[in-house]
C-alpha cells in the first residue's frame, strides 16, 4: 500500500503539481477515485508540512435519485477529515438544453466554473481524479472516433490550473488503497450501464484487452500515452518556431512561403503551422480537420489564384509569395466602397501654397519586409518652394516628391480603376497598371487597396509598387510636392 501512495507522492513531485500552490480544491464526487485523492492530497500535504488549503467541491447534477446520498457521504467525509467542503446543485439537464451541448459536456463545463470560483483567484490547483484507466479509456475512445497525434497522448497530469495526481495509478490500485485504510465510497450505477461509449470501453472492451491480449494492457496504453505527450511537446516547439516566422496575424491569416523555404518543412510541422493558422482565426480546435490542413498544404504547389474552402466560412487562396486565409461569407475588409478618396480643393492648394500640410486618413495596402497587411496609415502631402538642388527629397518606398508644375489638372488620391496605366521610361513608355501588379506581384486581394497618387495624364504613384516617370524633379523644378505615408 505504502508503495503505491510512495507512486503518487513522486508523481506528485515530478510534474511539479503542487509547486508554490496555496489552495487545492478538491473535486469530490464521493465515489473511489475522488475519495482516494482527497486522502492522497491530505496525507502529502501534511507529510510535507506545506502551507497549503485543501478545499473539497461536491457538484449535485440533479440528474440522480440517490445524489443527496452522495452528497452527505462526501459531506461526513471531510468533516471527520477536518477538510473545508462545499455542496454545489446545478440543473444539469437545464443547462444541457440552454448550451446545446450533452448533458455530460454541459455538466462537465459547470462543474469547471464551480472549481474555478472555489480557486478564490488564488495560486490554486483543481485535483480531478483520473487515473491510469480513464487513460487508456481516452486514448481508446479518440482513436476510434478519429484524432490527431494530440489526442492520442490523452489527458495531461498538469493542464493549465488542472492536476491529476491518480494517472500515474490503475484503478485496482485506487481500490487497494481504499481496501487498506478501510475507508468506503459511493458507487455512481450509471458507470455501470453500457449504453455510454466510455462505459462500454470501461467495462466491456478493457477488460477483454486485459484478459486475452495482455494483462498490462492499461500501463502499457498509459506508457504510450505519455511517451506520445514527449513527442507532441518536442513537435510543437518545432512548429512554434516555424509559425512565428512564416504566419502574420490580422483581419486575415497569411502563410508567408518564402520561396520554397515553408514548403521544404517537414510535412510533420508544416501541417502543425497551417493547423496553428486556421486556429487563429477560429479561436477553437473543434471542427478543424485533417482534411481542411491537408487543402491548405494542397495549395503550396498550385498556381496563383487557387483557393480552397475550409470550415467555419474560411477560404485560403494562393498568392505569389504567400497564402491568405480569410473569411468567405463576409465582405473583406479590405475592399474599399469607391476607387477615388481624396480630390485636392483650390482651397486646399492655397493651405499647400502656405506652407500647411494636408494629412489624409486611409487604410492601404502595405507591404513591409514581404509581410502584406492592410494598415491604417496618414498621408501626408506638403509643398517646398524654392528648390534645392543638393536637398535630399522624399525617395523611399513609401514617401516619394514631385515637381508640382509637371501635374497636369487636378490631383487625385485614389484606388486604381480599369484601364490605369504608369509611364515606365524616360521614353514616355505606358504601360497597364494591372500588369505592373502582376509583374510585382501584388497579391489579389490586396490590389484594390494600393494607395493610387494621379493627375488627369495618368498614375504617378502606385504606393508601395512603382512611381511613375512623369512629374520628375530636375534641374529645372522650383516647387517640390511631397507625398509621404505615415
Amino acid at each position: 500500500m505504502n508503495e503505491i501512495i510512495d507512486k503518487i507522492y513522486r508523481y506528485i513531485e515530478q510534474n511539479n503539481m503542487l509547486t508554490d500552490c496555496e489552495r487545492v480544491v478538491v473535486g469530490l464526487s464521493g465515489g473511489a477515485d475522488s475519495v482516494c485523492l482527497l486522502m492522497v492530497l491530505k496525507g502529502y500535504i501534511e507529510r510535507r508540512r506545506l502551507q497549503t488549503e485543501l478545499c473539497a467541491v461536491h457538484v449535485n447534477h440533479g440528474i440522480r435519485q440517490e445524489a443527496g446520498d452522495d452528497e452527505e457521504f462526501a459531506r461526513a467525509l471531510c468533516e471527520r477529515m477536518g477538510v473545508e467542503f462545499m455542496a454545489y446543485h446545478i440543473d444539469a439537464a437545464g443547462l444541457a438544453k440552454q448550451l446545446g451541448m450533452s448533458v455530460e459536456e454541459a455538466g462537465r463545463k459547470e462543474r469547471y466554473r464551480i472549481f474555478n470560483e472555489a480557486c478564490k483567484g488564488r495560486n490554486a490547483r483543481i485535483a480531478v481524479a483520473h487515473h491510469m484507466n480513464d487513460q487508456a479509456e481516452t486514448v481508446l475512445m479518440n482513436l476510434s472516433r478519429g484524432t490527431s497525434l494530440k489526442g492520442i497522448g490523452g489527458i495531461r497530469p498538469v493542464r493549465d490550473n488542472i492536476i491529476r495526481p491518480l494517472l500515474s495509478v490503475t484503478r485496482a490500485e485506487v481500490e487497494e488503497v481504499l481496501k487498506d485504510f478501510n475507508q468506503p465510497y459511493v458507487t455512481d450505477a450509471t458507470n455501470l450501464c453500457n449504453d455510454y461509449t466510455r462505459n462500454s470501453l470501461r467495462n466491456v472492451v478493457i477488460p477483454y484487452m486485459t484478459e486475452k491480449v495482455n494483462a498490462h494492457t492499461v500501463e502499457n496504453i498509459a506508457d504510450a500515452a505519455e511517451e506520445l505527450q514527449k513527442n507532441f511537446d518536442f513537435i510543437e516547439a518545432e512548429a512554434k518556431k516555424a509559425y512565428d516566422k512564416h504566419v502574420y496575424v490580422g483581419d486575415t491569416v497569411v502563410l508567408r512561403l518564402y520561396g520554397e523555404e515553408f514548403a521544404g518543412l517537414h510535412e510533420v510541422i508544416r501541417k502543425r503551422v497551417i493547423y496553428k493558422a486556421v486556429h487563429a482565426l477560429t479561436q477553437t480546435a473543434k471542427d478543424i480537420y485533417k482534411v481542411h490542413v491537408n487543402a491548405v498544404d494542397e495549395l503550396i504547389r498550385k498556381q496563383v489564384g487557387s483557393s480552397a474552402d475550409i470550415c467555419y466560412g474560411l477560404c485560403a487562396v494562393k498568392g505569389y509569395e504567400d497564402i491568405t486565409i480569410r473569411r468567405k461569407n463576409v465582405e473583406s475588409r479590405t475592399q474599399v466602397s469607391s476607387d477615388l478618396i481624396h480630390v485636392l480643393t483650390p482651397q486646399e492648394l492655397k493651405r499647400l501654397n502656405s506652407g500647411e500640410n494636408i494629412t489624409i486618413e486611409e487604410n492601404i495596402y502595405y507591404n513591409n519586409d514581404g509581410k502584406t497587411e492592410l494598415r491604417k496609415v496618414h498621408i501626408v502631402i506638403s509643398l517646398h518652394s524654392n528648390y534645392e538642388k543638393k536637398r535630399n527629397y522624399a525617395n523611399s518606398c513609401y514617401a516619394k516628391s514631385f515637381d508640382y508644375d509637371k501635374i497636369q489638372g487636378k490631383l487625385c488620391i485614389r484606388h486604381r480603376t480599369d484601364g490605369d496605366r504608369i509611364v515606365v521610361n524616360r521614353a514616355g513608355t505606358w504601360r497597364k497598371l494591372k500588369k505592373e501588379f502582376i509583374d510585382r506581384k501584388v497579391p489579389a486581394d490586396m490590389r484594390d487597396n494600393v494607395l493610387v497618387v494621379s493627375d488627369d495624364s495618368g498614375v504617378l504613384w502606385a504606393v508601395g509598387v512603382r512611381r511613375s516617370e512623369c512629374a520628375l524633379i530636375d534641374d529645372e523644378t522650383r516647387n517640390v510636392l511631397d507625398i509621404t505615408i505615415q
